[in-house]
């Protein structure tokens, strides 16, 4: 891989393919034949492939002459990997009318490295924990997405994506482990929700987050995570897995719970029952803004943190009927679900949940409407700012 020559080629996540710094190729829209016949190649790596099986899995079956366009392919592939004239490395093998990656020559490959690393961290020979989560921790950095993730219905890589997938669950899951047996929860929970942007509706990996913040005694946390990963499988259609839904069980029984998380559980059930938005104090807001934070992160629709800042003009003893009304607007202006509470003694912040940035207009709208209606005074001013989360 330190070799300049060397031909670098990354699979997990977007496909690109490297030398000397230099990209050849990456993966923006549509990939043309060439270059997805180098991604099969690679998916068969050590398996010659018949010019049938290419002609099926690179959809040539419909030309007028599927062997000349295969060999054309082949042709521009070699040229296009070869790069210039001082490049000697035959990286495409011919023979027989069957194709194969040639697994001699001067290549690197993150799939490869990745497996590498974790058959080093999971034999438990001498090495200690610490250098056992170094290389989990190596391994991970590799898998920046599904394998060749922008053709996620290709059948002919679905055993490689699969392969791939599981490794990289079961190393989260191991590595999360091992910080545990260290004391190291909240490394452990970090790492979970990485795994979690990635997979987001994998029951193991939400267990072992819950596990980690549950071992660490944040049970305020690990109630409000509980029930926003519950909400993620309900909003996709699906059950809540019987693991999962055990360890929720387990969290809520009220003897074994601090008075802090049976409140954050009961401001959570209170959100959804309110009939516009839902105050909170600060400490319950920013649980859940961590918490929604990282689910933003795993996709899906986004939230926003809205600031509502009061300005007086000169005339601070018009600060608590300015402050009772922004209360009074916030709860009109929000919708029903939607979070505040009061930050200092002239801020407000707000969490809009599930929602197109375009639609935050006209809730501000909505919010500055109803201040000034209730205003009897035009001394008093709000200033707004908001941002995605």
């Amino acid at each position: 891989m330190e070799d300049n020559n060397t031909l670098k080629i990354l699979t997990l996540g977007r496909f690109e393919v490297r030398r000397r710094g230099e990209i050849i190729y990456r993966h923006e829209e549509r990939i043309n034949k060439r270059w997805r016949f180098f991604q099969v190649l690679l998916t068969y790596k050590d398996q010659p492939l018949s010019a049938e099986q290419l002609y099926r899995y690179l959809q040539l079956e419909d030309s007028v002459n599927p062997q000349e366009a295969l060999k054309a392919l082949a042709f521009y592939l070699r040229q296009s990997l070869k790069g210039s004239e001082d490049c000697k490395e035959k990286y495409i093998i011919s023979c027989r009318g069957r194709y194969t990656f040639n697994g001699n020559s001067d290549y690197w490959l993150d799939g490869e490295e990745f497996e590498n690393l974790l058959q080093r961290a999971v034999i438990n020979d001498e090495r200690s924990l610490e250098e056992r989560i170094l290389l989990y921790r190596k391994a991970l950095d590799l898998y920046r997405g599904n394998y060749l993730a922008e053709i996620p219905r290709a059948y002919w890589a679905m055993s490689k994506k699969n392969h791939f997938r599981e490794l990289y669950l079961r190393a989260i899951i191991e590595a999360s482990e091992l910080l545990q047996m260290m004391g190291e929860f909240g490394e452990s929970w970090n790492l979970c929700e990485a795994g979690l942007r990635i997979i987001p509706l994998e029951e193991k990996l939400h267990i072992s987050s819950l596990k980690a913040l549950i071992a660490s005694k944040r049970m305020g946390l690990a109630l409000v995570q509980f029930e926003e990963a519950s909400s993620l499988f309900r909003d996709n259609g699906l059950d809540i897995p019987p693991g999962l839904r055990q360890v929720g069980e387990t969290l809520k029984r009220k003897g074994n719970l601090p008075v802090f998380a049976q409140k954050v559980y009961r401001d959570i059930s209170r959100r959804k029952q309110e009939k516009g938005a839902f105050e909170s104090n600060m400490e319950m807001f920013s649980v859940i803004y961590r918490l929604e934070k990282a689910r933003n992160e795993r996709g899906g629709k986004p939230s926003f943190l809205l600031q509502v800042q009061i300005r007086d003009n000169g005339f601070p003893e018009q600060g608590e009927k300015a402050i009772l009304g922004v209360r009074r607007s916030l709860k009109k202006g929000l919708r029903k679900g939607d979070i505040f509470c009061k930050s200092s003694s002239r801020v407000f912040l707000a969490i809009i949940f599930d929602i197109a940035p375009e639609e935050i207009p006209r809730i501000l709208e909505r919010i500055k409407k109803e201040f000034y209606s209730d205003s009897e005074e035009d001394t008093l001013l709000i200033k707004t700012r908001w941002r995605q989360i």
